[in-house]
Order: C-alpha cells, then structure tokens, then sequence
C-alpha cells in the first residue's frame, strides 16, 4: 500500500468537506430516509460557512488523509464536548480507497489527539442499521454504551452511542 499522510484540514479544504462529506451522509442513509430529508439535512449539516465555522472554532478538528498524489481519500471530523469529552463526528472514506486502513489511520490519529490533550475516552454514534461500521468500529475495540434518537428532517432514527477507553 501507498504511504497515506493526516494533515489537518484548514480553509482550503472547505469544498472537500462539504461536498464529499454531503455525498457520503447520502450514500450511508439513502437506503433508510427519503432523498429529500437527506438533501435538506446535508444542505445545512454540510454547508460551507457551517464548516468554515468549525474549522475556525477550537472546539472542532477535522483531519484528512491523502495519498502520495496528493488524492484527498477521506476524513475525520473530532469534536470536543465538555459533558463527554471528546466525539469522533463523522468519519469517511472514499470508497476507491475503502480496504486500505485509512479509516483506521484517521482514528488513530484522533485517538492521539485525544490523548495529547489528556481525555481519557473518545466516543461516537453510529446508525444501529449500519452493522458493518459497527462491527469495525468494535474491532477497534468501542463498546456500544447507550442509544438515542437522531433527527433527520421529519424522519428519526436510532443511533447508537459507542465509547472507547483509550490507553
């Protein structure tokens, strides 16, 4: 496998975020929740001043993996809470390069970021309809620790919360 380098996302990066993260929300939920529901969501979720915002803001980190070709392949949005500690938001591969590790690069390097600023878990929610993340997401070693209800559009669902006590 090509060597895979995280950068931290800055203002540059802002179509990127926006448009494959929209197109990836869309991608994993087309099958549970009407097209229109997910293009309204996506249409705020995902906006551009939403995500320049966040990049500005201290509380939000966003982390992109790209290849040797300088190809952006994925990314991680890490989010500090001050209830839960640390939330691994979103995270996503383009699907050329699913199978190659990079999710698993993109959580570890906000496991690490955790840890350099001494939070001791990191957590995440996940879609109880969407076992495949789940079983990733177990295999790297987060345990499923309570579930609520997730409000897209006029539709809800079930999220399930996952937690992962870091070393």
């Amino acid at each position: 496998m090509e060597k895979m380098t995280i950068i931290e996302a800055n203002s540059s990066h802002i179509e990127y975020l926006s448009d494959f993260g929209s197109r990836s929300f869309i991608y994993s939920y087309q099958c549970t929740l009407p097209l229109d529901e997910l293009k309204k969501y996506t249409n705020v979720a995902f906006a551009k001043s939403n995500i320049l915002e966040e990049i500005n803001s201290s509380l939000v980190t966003y982390f992109i993996c790209q290849d040797s070709n300088l190809n952006l392949c994925g990314y991680a949005k890490l989010v500090q809470s001050p209830t839960k500690g640390i939330e691994l938001q979103r995270l996503y591969v383009d699907s050329d390069f699913r199978g190659h590790g990079i999710g698993k690069l993109l959580e570890l390097q906000c496991e690490s970021t955790a840890k350099h600023q001494g939070i001791s878990d990191i957590w995440l929610r996940v879609w109880e309809g969407n076992t495949v993340a789940q079983d990733i997401y177990k295999k790297w070693k987060f345990k499923i620790v309570e579930e609520e209800l997730y409000q897209v559009g006029q539709e809800q669902r079930t999220i399930l919360l996952m937690r992962k006590s870091l070393p």
